[in-house]
């Protein structure tokens, strides 16, 4: 029983925790934030506890008050744990809930006196938030930021740091018309450079508009043969543009464009795994970038190529994994990360009229598997790092009573995609990303707890599925000569093997093995899978199953236990319904077991999965401003609700969920998934200093 004290200091907790504003009721963020509190100080389960606290920041939504104070409590128990976790918590809270005063406070006394978003040596976050990729830029004043909108509009945008806004140069509403992509500012930062892809007509341009002024674009550069034209620097006198040019059959090239009269000049053929950046040196006579070491190997090296052509040369060659970042501000090295010692570090290699003329010197030894949005003119850098809470999370489950037993089991493994069970339950596997940013399987025994890690030789590979005997997976996946579709991968070796072209991900494999599932765009345009197949392993042979209507789309499937149908998650877009539909695998038509309308919908792609007699699906729905599973029949009988109690449910947005092959577990991911904005400052003092 608790004592007297104790049960005071929850008291008063409670209150100043998880009190509603005045003539509010609470909220189910301060609901969720008060079951924390009993979670922590009544039970003293810190990890259930850290899992509610992410749920009540979750849940919060505009409630910044009740956002700040979980995210002070979920700290207070990283601490006790002796989490590191404890310290970017209060960094997160000084950064983006600075207005709450009480919790600012509290940070800042955890923090110290001297407490900022900053580490010791100099580095800083500059922006968190899910929206930012490695296809935009920082400005030469470091006070901006461009990217594409990838979630809503396809506009490009620019971020300020200083004023902490966002705004949209071009004029999407939604994705009817184009999108943006991969953009680069002026040296001035007063031009955007950026690709442009429309879709009716379909065209691919080079473009350019004023950051601050009129938001007109101008074309600088098209060609009925591209595919794409990805603008990656400007020279120093602000006259040409280094891109990347991928054409529609296939070939890809390193050249530079004429920012005023959009003339082209092609400078070196590269393979489909070209580079992603390229640096202008300094005095705009040469290039940098990375490209793979060979056709077959993962691993890039570092080249410098002269802008007039004459030569080019392997400016960083090393079995390691190594990537340009950019130059020094004085031109006289040039910067790349490399994981030649373990974790990936910044080095720098010096360089005279673009060949390098000395070993390369380690700057900073451990910065994660950050891409380069290149440097300010001050010589600070910004990378994008990784900044997902996600974690890999299993609930144990009373199917019969449809209820969840708490509390959770949290793994300290992120989870980017599903989970995948062997058949018998034994092991979990799902795919990871090293410190590198290469991609592996991890594969871990339930009896052990024991992890293994396999790096097949796949550039890329989303979510991968057991086959039944438990020696392979199947998996969409493109090699590292380019060739995409459905592979089978060894289990034990990690070893490779073609299957079929496929553009839809998230294969099925049939129970007996001999047949796997998966959609196609049988149209050829955009607008998701149209048609569900069925594909022998041995003869080949491809077999219909359905068509989806259209103006709806249909999600990815799962496949039943007994194989005998898919169920999936279709969406009309004319009534905004959505309905759970089944698909026999035998010649029938497909039938609706359950729909939602109005405010209400089914999560999609990867939020259902199957009970183990085939019998009933387990789903995800949205009812209004709350998230809710439920046991839905197939057979005949009514949906019913699963109690979850205090539990954090999947993530809208994230990998999605699988239950074990015996009912009793429910595996996803709990947490965020974000990125954060660095700059990696102060080092080049002492670059200076190693060359005195």
């Amino acid at each position: 029983m608790m004592n007297y004290r104790k049960a005071i200091t929850v008291a008063a907790m409670a209150v100043w925790m998880a009190a509603p504003l005045a003539g509010q009721k609470p909220g189910a963020a301060q609901t969720a934030l008060k079951a924390a509190i009993d979670k922590e100080m009544v039970d003293g389960d810190l990890k259930g506890a850290i899992v509610l606290y992410e749920k009540a920041v979750a849940e919060a939504k505009g409630d910044r008050a009740t956002a700040a104070k979980a995210l002070i409590r979920m700290a207070e128990c990283h601490h006790k744990l002796g989490d590191a976790e404890a310290r970017r918590i209060y960094e997160r809270v000084l950064r983006e809930y600075a207005d709450q005063q009480e919790a600012a406070k509290t940070a800042r006394e955890r923090l110290g006196p001297k407490a900022s978003v900053q580490s010791a040596k100099g580095d800083r976050v500059v922006w968190t938030g899910r929206e930012m990729y490695s296809d935009g830029r920082v400005s030469a004043d470091g006070r901006c930021i461009s990217y594409t909108d990838w979630y809503d509009t396809g506009n490009l945008m620019v971020y300020d740091s200083v004023t902490n806004q966002h705004r949209a140069l071009t004029a999407n509403k939604d994705w009817t018309t184009g999108n943006a992509y991969t953009s680069v500012f002026s040296r001035d930062g007063k031009q955007l450079a950026y690709g442009w892809r429309g879709y009716e007509p379909r065209i691919n341009e080079l473009r350019m508009i004023d950051v601050h002024g009129t938001a007109t674009p101008r074309t600088i550069f098209t060609n009925e043969n591209v595919q794409q034209v990805l603008p990656t620097d400007w020279s120093s006198d602000g006259k040409w543009l280094a891109v990347v040019v991928k054409g529609k059959d296939g070939s890809n090239q390193i050249g530079i464009v004429g920012v005023q009269d959009g003339s082209y000049r092609g400078l070196r053929s590269v393979g489909w795994r070209g580079p992603e950046k390229i640096f202008f040196s300094k005095d705009s006579k040469y290039l940098a970038y990375d490209l793979p070491a060979g056709d077959d190997v993962l691993q890039r090296d570092v080249f410098i190529l002269a802008v007039n052509g004459s030569h080019e040369t392997r400016a960083v060659e090393h079995s390691a994994h190594d990537i340009v970042m950019g130059w020094s501000a004085d031109g006289a090295h040039l910067l790349f990360a490399s994981d030649r010692m373990g974790a990936m570090g910044l080095w720098a290699a010096p360089v005279t009229e673009g060949k390098t003329t000395g070993v390369p010197i380690l700057l900073k030894p451990n910065i994660g598997a950050a891409s380069t949005l290149g440097l300010t003119a001050a010589g600070a850098l910004h990378v994008i790092k990784d900044a997902s809470t996600s974690r890999l999370q299993t609930l144990r489950l009373d199917l019969a009573n449809r209820k969840i037993l708490g509390p959770p089991v949290v793994e300290n493994y992120v989870l980017p995609t599903r989970p995948d069970w062997t058949r018998d339950g034994a092991s979990i596997a799902y795919p990871s990303v090293g410190s590198n940013g290469v991609r592996s399987i991890i594969v871990r025994s339930l009896e052990t707890g024991q992890a293994r890690e396999l790096r097949p030789a796949l550039h890329y590979f989303n979510e991968v599925r057991w086959t039944p005997d438990g020696k392979s997976f199947i998996a969409f996946a493109r090699d590292l000569r380019g060739k995409s579709g459905i592979y089978r991968i060894d289990a034990q070796t990690g070893t490779t093997s073609f299957i079929t072209p496929s553009e839809i991900t998230r294969p099925h494999v049939s129970p007996d093995g001999k047949k796997i599932y998966y959609n196609v765009n049988f149209h050829g345009g955009k607008g998701g899978p149209k048609q569900v197949v069925e594909r022998d392993l041995a003869s080949g042979e491809v077999r219909d199953l359905y068509v989806v209507p259209q103006g709806s789309g249909l999600g990815s499937q799962e496949l039943s236990p007994d194989g005998s149908h898919l169920a999936g998650v279709l969406a009309t877009m004319s009534d905004k319904s959505s309905a759970l539909v089944l698909i026999p695998t035998a010649r029938g038509p497909a039938s609706v077991v359950a729909r939602a309308t109005g405010p209400d919908s089914f999560y999609g792609s990867g939020f259902l999965t199957w009970t183990p007699d085939s019998r009933a699906l387990l789903v995800m729905k949205e009812i209004k401003d709350r998230t809710e599973l439920w046991l839905v029949p197939v057979t005949g009988g009514t949906p019913r609700i699963v109690d979850v109690g205090d539990n954090v449910l999947p993530t809208k947005g994230g990998p999605g969920m699988r239950l074990h092959p015996n009912g009793t577990q429910l595996a996803f991911s709990s947490g965020d998934s974000a990125r954060e904005v660095w700059t990696l400052e102060n080092f080049l003092p002492a670059l200076s200093a190693k060359h005195k």
